[in-house]
């Protein structure tokens, strides 16, 4: 979750400090601007602002409910794995946080943003928007600029979900806008934007000791320690270290015979899928024969498509599971 909810909640929920702090002083936060999605509310400062490259989030399309362990239930919300941009804003003192919300709602939808969730006053309580953002708090000494002044911001509460299809990939967007117990601070405004982004892959290898195992206990074992650029057979260089604990399990295992297996999501037609996966194997024998000598006889190359998925393909995270390579005894 994006450090600067936290800054946010820990206004919204339970306040700061011992008591309200005037905000008629806010500034501008150096260095930062609005997301290029979404603007801020006209005359507002952006007084705390926060990326993350690749972190995870929930979405509410519906309100929550306490669980039987007392944790908090969706019935209806989508997890997102991506960039998170937040950012938290002082609202100009005249202006009510009902006509500031409403400014964000017609904006979300000229951009062509379809709603998810909305709640205003008191329904909000009853969702439990603030115990699910509170929920998946961080450290606040994480912040960069340190947290926002403010109090209890716990009058005219409003929040929105939405999202819309960017580049072919669905961004997510939510508003919560408040208003402070206090008639001598102004509206709050926290804005975030979740995008899809690329994992920063090339950082686990499954070792020889672990491929020993799954092949032993299952007969295959899944390898996502290799990797090729979308619609390319070529092998990555970060795919080296887990092509290196391939080599060295052969080597150790002079007799064993395996098959190289290439499988892909459900992007695409079934036959360019076939031709990608089998070119994919294949690349990965060549490097196995050129780059560590071993016998071209112990491998074989077979590209299946996305004839074998591991989980469901409806989701990003489902279709990066699915993009594999398998060693598989034969």
């Amino acid at each position: 979750m994006s450090r600067l909810l936290l800054t946010a909640l820990l206004l919204i929920g339970c306040g700061f400090g011992s008591g309200a702090i005037a905000q008629t002083k806010a500034t501008e936060m150096a260095g930062t601007k609005d997301h290029p999605m979404i603007s801020r509310y006209a005359g507002s400062v952006l007084q705390n602002a926060a990326q993350e490259n690749f972190v995870a989030l929930r979405v509410p399309s519906g309100p929550a409910r306490f669980g039987s362990k007392s944790d908090l239930v969706f019935d209806k919300s989508t997890a997102v794995e991506g960039r998170v941009s937040s950012y938290f804003y002082i609202q100009p003192k005249e202006r009510t946080a009902l006509e500031v919300f409403r400014n964000y709602q017609a904006a979300l939808q000229q951009s062509g943003f379809t709603t998810l969730y909305v709640c205003e006053m008191r329904d909000c309580d009853k969702a439990l928007i603030k115990e699910h953002f509170s929920s998946e708090v961080l450290d606040p000494r994480k912040w960069a600029d340190g947290i926002p002044p403010g109090g209890s911001f716990e009058r005219d509460v409003r929040f929105v979900s939405a999202k819309a299809s960017r580049n072919g990939a669905d961004v997510f967007v939510m508003v919560f806008v408040a208003e402070p117990n206090s008639i001598w601070q102004a509206p709050v405004a926290v804005v975030l934007v979740a995008e899809p982004a690329a994992l920063e892959t090339g950082k686990v290898v499954i070792g020889t000791d672990k491929l020993q195992r799954g092949l032993a206990d299952d007969g295959k074992i899944a390898l996502y320690g290799l990797y090729f650029d979308t619609g390319k057979a070529e092998i990555k260089p970060e795919s080296k270290p887990q092509l290196a604990e391939m080599a060295k399990l052969l080597q150790a295992n002079k007799a064993l015979k395996v098959l190289i297996v290439g499988h892909t999501d459900n992007q695409g037609t079934v036959d360019a899928n076939l031709a990608l996966s089998q070119k994919r194997a294949e690349a990965v024998v060549a490097a196995l024969v050129t780059d560590h000598k071993i016998d071209a006889a112990r491998l074989r190359a077979r590209g299946v498509a996305n004839f074998s998925p591991v989980t469901s393909n409806a989701s990003e995270a489902g279709r990066a599971k699915n993009r594999r390579v398998e060693l598989v005894e034969q």
